[in-house]
């Protein structure tokens, strides 16, 4: 997977450093080897190369061209890179941006990690993600009858939705970190995907896909916590995993209940694709979303990739010694 485009105009920036807005015809030419030739030089190509253009042999043209150049960049506003414009979306050509988020078990002895997210969508308001990995496994709902008769499949009303919004949500983050959070419809600010997320190649998912030519699509795996640990002593009680032939990849609920079968919920297979099955299965897959409000958000290091993702953390926290926050103005760089 592949982070933000190495030409987004919010490129990974190192610390203290700022994006300026160049004239387009001077951030793409490049710097002359002759220190005479011209507008070229008003790259950074030394003190000495920009003193002779201003004051050695040049024509006055050319003299006045510099300069105007040069007014153009002074005058030009500083955009910092906040955190709100390095969440890209997914992109066919360049794949997700990835951050991480809160932590929790990942490993089979239960050594606490960054939760990865991936990004699927972007809007003005908030940024919508899932989880890269299915982190523990569980029932939806203990009662299928109750599901079906008294919950009419309303998965806000589940046991599972329930267990994300308290029991996850504080071992997992903090209560800045859930202040960084919005609320999804009548779930909560930790939820579950919807199957129409899941099927949709527009943010790289999407059903049953060729893993070799069109990638994983709706396909996820399982952290070795929730394989071979999810605090449970029976193997039942552990994320069930796929044969090898299918990719070892695990199965993990999405929000909407089977229309063929009220007792069930629907879910991800071995093939790539949508099944459903009984809500009180145990070793059901949970693959957590949230949606991250965008205002008021630090990214404190990272690069947007799937192997060095950006770390996000609320604007008001103070950063850390050894950090880089890419998000706040240089006036605010110790």
């Amino acid at each position: 997977m592949q982070g933000p485009p190495s030409d987004s105009p919010y490129p990974s920036l190192p610390p203290g450093s700022l994006s300026f807005v160049l004239p387009a015809a001077a951030a793409r030419r490049p710097a002359p080897e002759d220190p005479h030739s011209g507008i070229g030089c008003v790259q950074e190509t030394g003190a000495r190369r920009l003193q002779i253009l201003l004051f050695g042999k040049v024509t006055s043209v050319k003299r006045i061209l510099v300069l105007s150049l040069l007014m153009l960049c002074l005058s030009a506003p500083v955009v910092p890179a906040c955190g709100a414009q390095l969440l890209l979306p997914y992109a066919p050509a360049t794949g997700y941006t990835y951050v991480t988020l809160g932590r929790y078990p990942q490993t089979a002895e239960g050594e606490v990690r960054p939760i990865l997210w991936r990004v699927l969508r972007v809007d003005g308001e908030k940024a919508y993600l899932c989880s890269e990995y299915i982190l523990f496994a569980r029932p939806m709902h203990p009662s299928l009858k109750e599901y079906r008769d008294v919950l009419k499949g309303d998965f806000g009303q589940t046991e599972l939705c329930h267990y994300l919004n308290t029991v996850f949500a504080e071992e997992a983050f903090t209560g800045e970190e859930m202040g960084m959070l919005l609320p999804c419809e009548n779930f909560g600010k930790v939820f579950l995907l919807d199957a129409s997320d899941v099927t949709d190649r527009s943010i790289g998912m999407g059903r049953e896909t060729n893993m070799k030519k069109d990638g994983p699509g709706l396909r996820a795996w399982g952290t070795e916590f929730a394989i071979k640990n999810n605090r449970g002593d029976r193997a039942k009680e552990r994320l069930y995993v796929f044969q090898k032939k299918y990719g070892a990849h695990s199965p993990y609920w999405v929000r909407n209940q089977s229309t063929s079968d009220g007792r069930h919920a629907r879910c991800t297979k071995d093939g790539g694709q949508l099944g459903h099955i009984e809500v009180a299965r145990e070793n059901e897959g949970v693959r957590p979303a949230i949606y991250l409000a965008l205002s008021g958000l630090r990214i404190t290091g990272g690069a947007g990739t799937m192997e060095d993702p950006y770390t996000a953390v609320p604007a008001e926290a103070a950063e850390e010694p050894g950090t880089a926050d890419l998000s706040a103005p240089a006036s605010d760089q110790p």
